[in-house]
């Protein structure tokens, strides 16, 4: 070969070098976009779990606060029973009532006590400040209770609390 025939060699050579480099280069970037794509892909799969996580314990929370209102309902009646000579209406009522505690054991669901606790913007909801012997803030009585879903307030406590002694 002459020296004139491997400088067209050259030239090819070198364009072909910048050919492949520039094709490296759209390789790497779709590469790149491909690895985006399936982070972004991934992310959406795990919020779009999350969000179903959130509306079925949100379905959950609004049954059982329905039947939260009806265990108020049914101490009640509890209560007045307890002076009324029917012993046999009195228990069924109890074992209904022990069975919707029971659920909403199973479901997380406990009441919490706040009476003779320092008042709580997030677990009380005050409807009387009384005139009391009990530090201002203290819950002197619970009119109803409050009650929480795995750590998170389901309903507040209505409160009677003490606005100090008397002048």
């Amino acid at each position: 070969m002459t020296k004139k025939d491997q400088k067209p060699q050259e030239k090819l050579e070198v364009q072909l070098q910048k050919e492949v480099e520039e094709k490296s280069k759209v390789i790497a970037d779709y590469e790149n976009t491909l690895k985006r794509l399936q982070a972004d892909f991934e992310n959406y799969v795990k919020r779009v779990e999350q969000e179903k996580q959130n509306a079925t314990k949100y379905a959950v929370a609004k049954i059982l606060t329905k039947i939260v209102h009806m265990i108020d309902d049914l101490d009640r009646s509890l209560q007045i029973l307890e002076n009324t000579q029917d012993k046999e209406i009195n228990t069924g009522i109890q074992m209904i009532h022990k069975q919707f505690h029971k659920i909403l054991q199973e479901e997380g669901i406990k009441p919490f006590d706040s009476k003779g606790k320092k008042l709580d913007p997030y677990q009380h909801e005050v409807i009387e400040m009384v005139a009391h012997d009990s530090p201002e803030g203290t819950v002197i009585e619970e009119v109803q209770k409050g009650y929480v879903m795995h750590d998170k307030i389901l309903r507040t406590a209505k409160v009677r609390v003490s606005k100090g002694k008397q002048k």
